[in-house]
């Protein structure tokens, strides 16, 4: 190993006082206590069995990617998600795991055979040169819910492959948590008596502008079997979910309609009823007409669009929520997509969108529906929630990120121009008083990335005991934890960690009040 070692002072200052490592902050839930009943001989009679405590677990969608090209330049193109859990419950739930991969594997051999008929759609198709003629089939998976007792998720798919129009729809899976098996409809309701007539009579409500032909629904519910519903449970009700020409004609859209737990008490098991806490979050489709009870203290049920508005190019978007038919769009944020969160934060409620463009730019939105009409609360510039690459096998891997699901743990990742280019990570939490994300760590930890090697001999604060050592030129360094503002940790090749002072306040960025360039070889920037 060619580099010049730390002084000898350095060398002892380890060897006394780097008994414990700096640790990467951990995204736990703590577990709330549970009450318990004294025995005595006055109530052991009415003691029952405790209830199983119903807690978040932490999954994440992974995007996955495969694509061929036609000589008469038609690109096809299939994406997808895929599930697995994170490494806060890896290990937990073995059987879920297992049943993830499953399904991940069927999606797989799926997308190449999907890739496959798009291909043959291309020979009779063509592009140019400069403007490819793109067929595609893309599957969104939004989760609706992923706690200790199920995780039940919504697929949003689309297909063109050159046709008049593209084909949209949706498939839903529940999945028990700790045995694995997806979930039928009869394995969560009790009793679904009437269901066809209770069905029939929520959507014509609901969708009061749509003409139904006379027993038009009534005919359609009455052939359904249980397997034949697309449906998912959130922690209000469950929602049935129909695609395209299910119920109505490809130009209504898809339709969906949520039956909740304390208006349909006998449908859904009490079971699947219980909420990890008053806090949850949920995945939004666009271009749906969705229900949830925003305030069940006034005896009615709400509705919430999400929608994309092109720009006049068609490059770009721009996305509006409407809340009971009052919009807000955001004419500022365009950006190539969007995806959609809605966060029940005690008995508040909050949109949260996190938006992409040009070169991998992100931004993530607090959206205030708590009043007439949306607004923007706040937007974190060049913020997404936090994104992992993780191998899966020889030359293959995807990059997964955590599933917006718990409010209270989640992560947020931002770039930042600190020695380079770079992104940084944290856990946060959705403060209670305003919906606006709030830190929770004390820092933040740097994704891997360049390393670094010092152009110059520097002073640097040995972590935790900060003694102030100096270090010699040639040392190689890799980024760990920052604030942001006034301090850098960097590692040794030995697993040393030394804090050096930073001020971000200006240009160019300083360290020990040297500009950045002259501390260190080769600092990499995105243009």
């Amino acid at each position: 190993m060619s580099k010049k070692s730390l002084s000898a002072g350095l060398a002892l200052c380890i060897v006394l006082s780097l008994c414990s490592c700096k640790k990467t902050p951990e995204n736990v839930v703590p577990t709330p206590p549970v009450d318990t009943v004294p025995s005595t001989s006055e109530n052991a009679a009415a003691q029952k069995e405790p209830e199983e405590e119903v807690t978040f677990i932490s999954v994440m969608l992974g995007d996955k990617n495969i694509e061929d090209w036609n000589d008469n330049n038609v690109i096809a193109n299939v994406n997808r998600n895929s599930l697995r859990l994170s490494e806060n419950n890896e290990g937990d739930f073995s059987e879920l795991e297992n049943t993830f991969r499953e399904l991940d594997n069927d999606a797989a051999t799926k997308a190449k055979s999907s890739l496959s008929e798009l291909m043959t759609a291309a020979k009779d198709l063509s592009g140019d040169d400069f403007n490819p003629l793109y067929l595609e089939e893309t599957s969104k998976t939004l989760v609706q819910r992923a706690d200790t007792k199920i995780v039940s998720f919504l697929e949003d798919i689309f297909v063109y492959s050159g046709g008049v129009h593209p084909d949209c729809y949706y498939k839903t899976t529940s999945i028990d948590t700790k045995t694995g098996r997806i979930l039928a409809l009869s394995d969560v309701t009790a009793n679904t008596d009437g269901l066809p007539d209770i069905l029939e009579a929520e959507i014509t409500d609901k969708y009061d502008c749509v003409k139904f032909d006379e027993n038009q629904l009534s005919e359609i519910f009455t052939g359904y079997s249980a397997e034949d519903y697309n449906w998912t449970l959130d922690y209000q009700g469950i929602t049935f979910w129909f695609s395209p020409y299910d119920i109505a004609s490809y130009t209504v859209g898809p339709l969906s309609v949520k039956l909740y737990f304390d208006e349909y008490p006998d449908i859904i098991r009490n079971e699947y009823k219980t909420a990890p806490s008053d806090s949850y979050c949920i995945m939004l489709p666009k271009g749906q007409k969705i229900d949830f009870d925003l305030d069940v203290s006034d005896g009615k049920k709400d509705t919430l669009e999400i929608d994309l508005t092109p720009d006049k190019f068609g490059s770009y978007s721009m996305l509006s929520v409407t809340v009971n038919g009052n919009t807000f769009t955001d004419e500022i944020n365009y950006a190539y997509d969007f995806d959609v969160y809605l966060a029940r934060i005690g008995d508040k409620n909050y949109i949260y969108s996190d938006s992409w463009s040009d070169n991998g730019y992100h931004m993530f939105s607090t959206w205030d529906i708590n009043g007439e009409k949306p607004r923007i609360a706040e937007e974190l510039y060049n913020t997404k929630l936090a994104t992992v690459y993780i191998e899966e096998g020889e030359n293959d891997g995807a990059v997964y990120k955590r599933a917006f699901t718990n409010p209270s743990a989640f992560r947020l990742e931002k770039r930042v121009e600190i020695l380079g280019t770079r992104e940084i990570w944290a856990n946060f939490e959705i403060s209670r008083v305003d919906g606006t994300p709030q830190l929770t760590d004390d820092e933040y930890t740097f994704n891997e990335g360049h390393g670094l090697v010092l152009k110059i001999p520097m002073a640097a604060r040995v972590v935790p005991d900060m003694v102030t050592h100096e270090v010699g030129e040639g040392m190689h360094l890799t980024p760990c934890w920052t604030d942001g503002e006034t301090y850098v940790d960097l590692m040794t090749e030995n697993g040393w960690t030394l804090r050096f002072d930073i001020d971000v306040s200006d240009y160019p960025i300083t360290v020990n009040g040297i500009p950045e360039a002259e501390c260190f070889e080769e600092l990499f920037y995105a243009g």
